[in-house]
Parts: structure tokens; C-alpha cells; sequence
């Protein structure tokens, strides 16, 4: 399948530090043993060389949740929880045991819409840097 083929992330704002960047798309890299999709590239499509490791948090952190305030929930219309497919961002370290995941900022994709964005929890003590090994 090729990058023309997959479905196109909006960012309804676009990633600090990466300017006005909006189109993405996400490509599978990696699955579960039960065929669960686990870990992604998001890919930009205005600059190709622009590209994110993320993962569904929950594959390393079982635990993890948080509530969306209504704001964001407007800005992606997310009506329902089924609606946001979450991903964290990983930072790759010298070695797997280096690589950590913010848990702090991630990226929330109505599955629905397509509509994305990062997402700054507050009230939550997420750190920024969390090691998934």
C-alpha cells in the first residue's frame, strides 16, 4: 500500500515546532500478537522527511487514561469515546531501553473524521518522558 492509498490526518493546529505542517498520515508498523495495531509512523505529507515513532500508549502503559476537555472535544468533534484512537509519541533512545513515550501531550485522532491534534493534558501527573521498556 502506498502513502497515496492511506487515509489523510488533518491536524486541526499544527505539532509545536513543526510551522504550519497539517496533513499526515499514519502508517502501521507493528502489531500485537492478536493483530492489534501497536506502534505507527505519522508521516507527513507536505514534508516527507518530517516523520514520528508513536504508539498506542496502552500496548506499555496499561493504566494509562485521562479525560478530553470540552474544548478539544469540540475542536476535533469527538462525541464519543470510540471516537478517539490515542497515540503517544516516542523518542528513540541509543537502545530500547533508552526510547520513552510522552505521555504528557498526545496525539488524539477522531476515527471518524480524521481530524487530529496534540493534545497538553493538565491536572495530570504524565510525564513528558516515561521509559516503555
Amino acid at each position: 500500500m502506498s502513502v497515496e492509498d492511506l487515509p489523510e490526518l488533518s491536524f486541526v493546529r499544527p505539532l509545536p515546532g513543526f510551522g504550519d505542517l497539517r496533513r499526515f498520515v499514519l502508517v502501521e508498523i507493528s502489531s500485537d500478537d492478536d493483530g492489534d495495531p501497536v506502534l505507527f509512523e505519522l508521516r507527513s505529507l507536505e514534508e516527507p522527511a518530517v516523520r514520528f515513532l508513536c504508539a498506542v500508549p496502552t500496548a506499555f502503559f496499561p493504566d494509562y487514561a485521562f479525560e478530553l476537555d470540552e474544548a478539544e472535544c469540540a475542536d476535533l468533534d469527538v462525541r464519543d469515546e470510540a471516537d478517539a484512537l490515542v497515540l503517544v509519541l516516542l523518542t528513540i533512545g541509543r537502545d530500547a531501553v533508552a526510547t520513552t513515550a510522552n505521555l504528557l501531550a498526545p496525539v488524539v485522532v477522531n476515527a471518524r473524521t480524521r481530524a487530529a491534534a496534540q493534545v497538553i493534558l493538565t491536572g495530570t501527573d504524565w510525564p513528558v518522558q516515561a521509559a516503555v521498556a
